[in-house]
């Protein structure tokens, strides 16, 4: 006999084989082919080949149409197989057009990966297009799935964002929110919150404050979760500028020297948070108190590089303050007289702040020399009429 699909099947699956009626030769029940099976082993292998059939198409539903066939054997071991199959088809879906090669089956204990349903076409677009508007793209898939769950949710706003509040990508979104819970503090709607974040850029913008600086939203986060309204957020910015313009006039000279482009705005941002304005801008205001007390205490200007150096030295502000003072108090001591090698002024920074001891000794040398004339009582020094220096120190 030969065996066909039966062409009056309407049922899901691919149908039974059935005898097409043309005759042939009956299979020997001692080699394989459907001749083999009981009238109840038949049975069962027919109603298992249509459940798998449900599942799969191409090269696994031809494997099914062999094992109903008895190709592949018969009995038991072809109803096994067959409940294998379906046992794969329920852990995990195939498309359709996709077919399944039965020689690396999956196991039946493999986990499923639940599948996202999302909105698609010109509906995902608008929808993806409102969220970007308001920074919101990282909850496309859940509010998606939402909708398509209960399109009505699009007519309220606060019902389609409650419906997503327990997911990952909402919490991490509105995470000012969170920790205002944890704290007791009212919980803001989507759009208050919105809102909020759009209040302190405004400030931002309106007070001149550097790019990059508070200006994102784990930035915004913070301040919602601390309850810092923007108006307080602006009251604190005015306050810092108020710190720089009240600042040491030779520290910001200085520091507008070692940083030409520097504006009032990047200031008023290290007031505000040091750590936030980068270590470059900490490095060059330290730097510029270095200069300020050299100039103002010990009546020297130093270059950006040595000022540099003495903060990266770790030279502190009272350090700086003592040791200019004291240049500025043995001034003479380092204007070379006649005869005198000359001690520049990176040889009097590093003797003076550093203890390089070739520096040190440089120094050490003239004040005995000086020291020594003085005891001899030293007088001026000059070439015919013209005075030329003292020989003696700080006259």
């Amino acid at each position: 006999m030969a065996l066909i699909r039966d062409p009056n099947w309407t049922g899901p699956g691919p149908g039974p084989l059935i005898d097409d009626g043309t005759g042939g030769t009956t299979v020997d029940p001692a080699t394989q082919g459907r001749g083999q099976f009981t009238a109840e082993q038949a049975a069962a292998i027919d109603a298992a080949a249509k459940q798998a059939g449900g599942f799969f198409t191409g090269a696994t539903q031809d494997y099914i149409d062999q094992l109903q066939s008895g190709a592949l054997g018969g009995g038991a071991d072809t109803l096994n197989a067959l409940n294998i199959l379906i046992a794969q088809g329920k852990a995990k879906p195939v498309a359709a057009d996709t077919p399944d090669t039965p020689d690396t089956p999956d196991t039946p204990d493999t986990p499923a990966t639940p599948e996202t349903k999302t909105l698609s076409g010109s509906a995902a677009n608008e929808l993806k297009a409102i969220l970007r508007r308001y920074g919101l793209e990282g909850l496309f898939d859940p509010l998606s799935a939402a909708l398509i769950n209960d399109p009505t949710l699009i007519k309220n706003t606060d019902a389609l964002f409650g419906s997503i509040r327990e997911t990952p990508q909402y919490q991490t979104r509105f995470k000012g929110n969170i920790e205002r819970a944890k704290k007791n503090l009212p919980f803001l709607s989507e759009a208050e919150y919105i809102s909020q974040e759009q209040a302190y850029l405004t400030v931002n913008r309106n007070l001149g404050l550097p790019r990059g600086f508070y200006d994102a939203q784990n930035d915004w986060a913070n301040f919602i979760a601390n309850d810092v309204s923007p108006i307080e957020y602006s009251n604190r910015i005015q306050q810092a500028y108020n710190v720089v313009k009240n600042s040491d006039p030779e520290v910001l000279n200085q520091l507008k020297m070692l940083v030409p482009d520097l504006q009032d705005a990047d200031l008023a941002a290290y007031v505000l948070d040091p750590t936030r304005s980068g270590q470059e801008i900490e490095r060059k205001a330290r730097a510029a108190t270095i200069a300020a007390a050299g100039k103002t205490s010990g009546g020297m200007q130093l270059t950006a590089p040595q000022a540099e150096s003495l903060a990266l030295q770790g030279v502190s502000t009272q350090a700086a303050q003592q040791g200019f003072t004291q240049l500025g108090q043995s001034a003479g001591l380092f204007r070379p007289l006649q005869g005198e090698e000359t001690i520049t002024q990176e040889d009097i920074l590093a003797g003076t702040f550093t203890n390089e001891q070739a520096a040190q000794q440089r120094i050490a040398r003239r004040r005995r020399r000086r020291q020594a004339a003085f005891e001899a009582g030293g007088g001026f020094v000059g070439t015919g009429s013209r005075n030329i220096g003292l020989t003696t120190v700080g006259e």
